[in-house]
């Protein structure tokens, strides 16, 4: 027998309870964009299946909880390809994992594949007659109707979890209204997907490098967001067609950046930290003290962005007032750092600097270029390179990715 074809919506779901009806013995291959997946049946009873992503592979799903080490697993791989083996019986045979475990993650790794499966909306596929060779296979035996059952529901909640992240380009951030970690009850699993989650990746990288798959990551993320540990970071739309006095974009970035800059202060300084940024207005130009005269990081943005414009529309003989308000924020972050470093002195500065680039990578990365982008970044380029100079911070090394590979 062979079928393939384009599928679309719940075909795949029927192909697969098609299959197993009959009690097929033999190989399905799907494919969608770049992604293919392989799924292995004998007699109608599903017992295998491969995948192109790396999250569904058997030994990334091991070290991601913990069952391997990376090494072990380096280890490993090189062995399985150097002998033509399978990577599960090397796991076994090196006595890194028990037999029982390694059915546990093998029926795990294919329930993965074929969730991940079911989840595609389109794509081809094609099935073939075959007989295969289960000589030295960890096999699994898995009904295609509970997958297909278990999947149905999966999809239904996962359209309600999607009203609160509609989308996997969301990026989130922590909220700041838990104190301490000793606040915070969270499994292993919410631990780690929280720890992914630092105000540039998106909902889609999360999911890729958490090694979990997308319903398990939107079930967590969501149970997250309704704790109020984190929240959806604000689109940042910097580009050259915006309205002439729309200075959102520009307020959105220098607040990521004073907020950065306070997260990383308030331990030591508690709440002198609030009147730090108040007294580093004092050095500004008297056209900028005018300008943030009603602005603080802490305060709503609706305030501050109200107070910024009124400032700016009473302001005479300015050309280009986005350009001048860019200016403004970066002299009025220098001067922050400074007061922070006098107080402080050189040492917290380093994670500070860590933090800004943090906020201009992801500026950098998922920005359209535009004259407002390029002057943020290159005007904290030279805020950044003072603050090391003035207070003779050793320069991080550009090779391995630090402050100055931001501005090649």
């Amino acid at each position: 027998m062979n079928l393939q074809g384009d599928f679309e919506g719940l075909t795949l779901a029927s192909i697969l309870q098609l299959l197993c009806n009959d009690q097929k013995s033999g190989v399905l291959t799907v494919t969608c964009d770049t992604e293919e997946s392989r799924v292995f049946f004998e007699q109608g009873t599903i017992i295998y299946a491969s995948a192109s992503l790396k999250e569904a592979r058997l030994g990334f799903l091991m070290r991601t909880d913990g069952v391997i080490s990376a090494q072990q697993l380096q280890k490993c791989l090189a062995l399985a390809k150097e002998e033509k083996m399978h990577l599960g019986k090397i796991l076994v045979d090196k006595g890194y994992v028990s037999l029982d475990t390694l059915k546990k993650y093998n029926t795990k790794q294919v329930e993965a594949i074929l969730y991940n499966l079911l989840f595609w909306k389109k794509g081809r596929f094609e099935y073939k007659d075959a007989k295969l060779n289960l000589k030295g296979m960890v096999v699994t035996q898995l009904n295609p109707m509970k997958l297909i059952l278990e999947a149905s529901r999966r999809i239904d909640e996962l359209s309600v979890l999607k009203q609160s992240i509609p989308s996997d380009k969301s990026i989130f951030k922590m909220s700041g209204k838990v104190q301490s970690k000793e606040d915070i009850k969270l499994n292993a699993n919410e631990w780690r997907i929280l720890s992914l989650i630092d105000g540039t990746r998106t909902v889609r990288q999360i999911i890729t490098q958490s090694g979990y798959d997308e319903f398990a990551v939107y079930k967590i993320l969501f149970s997250v967001i309704s704790s109020g540990l984190i929240e959806q970071k604000e689109e940042i739309l910097l580009d050259d067609e915006g309205e002439e006095n729309d200075y959102s974009a520009i307020l959105t970035v220098f607040t990521d950046i004073l907020q950065s800059i306070k997260k990383n202060i308030t331990e030591e300084l508690g709440d002198r930290s609030y009147s730090l940024f108040e007294e580093s207005k004092s050095s500004l130009p008297i056209e900028y003290k005018d300008v943030f005269s009603g602005f603080h990081p802490d305060n709503h943005k609706n305030s501050n962005l109200q107070a910024i414009t009124n400032a700016l529309d009473h302001l005479e003989y300015i050309d280009d007032p986005k350009e001048f308000l860019i200016i403004g924020f970066s002299e009025y972050c220098l001067h922050v750092l400074k007061k922070v470093g006098e107080i402080l002195g050189s040492h917290p500065l380093v994670k500070i600097l860590d933090g800004i680039e943090k906020v201009l990578e992801y500026v950098k990365k998922y920005q359209a270029g535009s004259k407002e982008k390029n002057k943020i970044v290159n005007d904290m380029k030279n805020v950044i390179m003072k603050i090391y100079s003035d207070f003779k911070i050793k320069k991080k090394s550009s090779t391995k990715g630090g402050i100055f590979s931001l501005f090649s």
